[in-house]
């Protein structure tokens, strides 16, 4: 697990939501681009700024979910 120390900042859950999608997207394209296996295992875990986890996205659903290009 690798945490982001600086974090980001989104003004609800629905917009992190989105951005998880989008950046699970784009890591996931890398892989296939470079003949990487897809690591769909991987989950994205959100926290809010009192450190309480709000939201966990596993890459499977991005790789499942449409949306938008990364």
């Amino acid at each position: 697990m690798q945490e982001d120390p600086e974090g980001q900042e989104f003004s609800d859950l629905a917009s992190a939501e989105e951005n998880a999608m989008a950046s699970a997207k784009e890591i996931l394209a890398e892989e296939l681009l470079h003949g990487r296996p897809l690591r769909t295992g991987l989950t994205f875990e959100i926290f809010d700024e009192n450190r309480n986890l709000v939201l966990r996205f596993p890459f499977a659903l991005a790789a499942e979910k449409a949306g938008a290009p990364p």
